[in-house]
């Protein structure tokens, strides 16, 4: 066999070990049964906390938010009010097919994209339904109106600490065809005190998360620990 021959053919096969390996790497397609429906998943009041009335003129479905985003499947989003009056912004996104990486948009780039002036992420971990839940915390500003921001997302079912996964990590979630969906939970105030609303944050989650069936919170904090 001619060398040029040779190498064409060692070529062909190389591609074609790597369209079976692609093949055979590719995630899990969405899972119809496992998709969640967020306007069903969140009461409307639970706890010491309710649907601000003065909001909900401007509340539409969770589907219809999230196809005009264009970014998710589902958005919900919702402010929430207590008895002392105290309101927190809920944002709980939804998309059926993320890669293995997170695809989500976090807010420190969604915030600053929308012309808010961005501060430095600080990473903690909040005590919620009984586990040690890794949370990203941050303030976005615009003139008049500070905004410290507490969130969290799981992809494929499993919580996501922020740290970029490692070669190793990557290939082992693809060969395990690991659940390709994720959410996204923010949970903002207007507050100029950012450790008083990062309290009220944690407050507020926990009584969320109090009212959801346990499958459900599943479904917001994974079923697995952070890698």
């Amino acid at each position: 066999m001619m060398p040029v021959q040779r190498r064409a053919l060692v070529l062909a096969l190389g591609m074609g070990s790597t369209a079976s390996l692609a093949a055979w790497l590719k995630p899990a397609p969405p899972d119809e049964a496992a998709r969640i429906d967020l306007d069903r998943v969140l009461p409307e009041q639970f706890g010491q906390w309710r649907v601000d009335p003065a909001t909900t003129a401007f509340v539409r479905a969770a589907d219809r938010r999230g196809a005009q985003g264009q970014l998710y499947d589902q958005v919900l989003e919702r402010i929430f009010v207590n008895g002392r009056g105290e309101r927190v912004m809920l944002s709980i996104a939804y998309g059926a097919q993320q890669s293995s990486d997170m695809q989500l948009h976090r807010p420190e780039v969604c915030y600053r994209a929308g012309g808010f002036e961005v501060g430095e992420t600080r990473a903690e971990v909040l005590g919620l339904a009984g586990r040690d839940v890794p949370v990203t915390r941050l303030v976005a500003r615009l003139p008049g109106r500070p905004e410290p921001i507490t969130y969290w997302a799981t992809i494929g079912g499993r919580i996501d600490d922020g740290r970029p996964p490692t070669v190793a990590e990557r290939f082992g979630r693809l060969r395990r065809r690991q659940r390709a969906d994720g959410v996204l939970v923010r949970i903002s105030s207007i507050e100029p005190d950012a450790a008083a609303a990062w309290q009220l944050h944690g407050r507020f989650a926990r009584d969320m998360l109090a009212a959801l069936a346990p499958e459900q919170q599943l479904r917001l904090l994974g079923d697995t620990p952070a890698r």
